[in-house]
């Protein structure tokens, strides 16, 4: 195995915004996904702060991996240039932006790994426009209202959760005390329009199974006009 100077328990985090494309979490929804105590997983966020963003502007606080990181680009293709397919040492790898003139170069889309021969080849990309999206980019997400036991009143609350996966996996919005921060709909609804989505449409999902409410919303907002997609050839 191909050594990485990137910890381990950094590669555990990293992981977990690879698979998610590198999108944005706060602390609890990564400490959750990783059954780890949100206190360990700042301490190791905090050790570690080269590899990290933290928006201090939002309650709560977000996270995301910084851009511009050789090691983390290569770490991310597995050491693989995307040229000649081979796997590398990372001292033999470098980067190259799939499209040059896209204003933020190094945006994780736009970045791939190559190797010391493979560097100076030209690049064939096979341009595609994505169809009926235009200048947009889309995003479900699912919402319902959950309830708990408050230990010091014995009292119930209730409190919203979202899932942006499958509907399977909720979570509510923590602030920064550690409270939830979800009392409404209109809440989480915030939480995406500060990323700037906007709601298309929302929809209140009536089945039977559901005794609390329920709700599948759709977002979108606008992309970089000259994003395409495609595959290096």
């Amino acid at each position: 195995m191909i050594k990485t100077i990137i910890p381990q328990s950094i590669r555990e985090i990293l992981d977990l915004f690879i698979r998610f494309n590198f999108t944005r979490f706060q602390y609890k929804t990564i400490a959750d996904r990783l059954e780890l105590k949100v206190d360990t997983l700042i301490q190791r966020i905090s050790r570690n702060k080269e590899y990290f963003e933290i928006d201090n502007s939002m309650r709560p606080n977000r996270i995301s991996v910084k851009k511009g990181i050789d090691e983390v680009y290569f770490y991310r293709d597995k050491n693989k240039c995307h040229v000649c397919k081979k796997t590398i040492d990372p001292g033999r790898l470098t980067l190259k932006f799939r499209n040059p003139s896209e204003y933020d170069k190094y945006n994780w889309n736009n970045v791939i790994s190559v190797c010391d021969e493979c560097k100076d080849k030209d690049i064939v990309k096979r341009e595609k426009r994505v169809k009926n999206t235009g200048v947009y980019e889309y995003k479900e997400i699912f919402i319902k209202l959950t309830y708990r036991k408050n230990p010091k009143t014995d009292d119930y609350e209730n409190y919203y959760e979202f899932d942006e996966l499958n509907g399977d996996e909720f979570f509510p919005i923590i602030d920064e005390e550690d409270k939830i921060a979800s009392k409404t709909v209109a809440d989480i609804l915030n939480y995406f329009s500060a990323d700037g989505w906007e709601v298309v449409h929302i929809e209140r999902i009536m089945e039977e199974e559901y005794a609390l409410e329920r709700y599948q919303v759709f977002f979108k907002r606008k992309r970089n006009e000259s994003k395409i997609t495609g595959e290096i050839e």
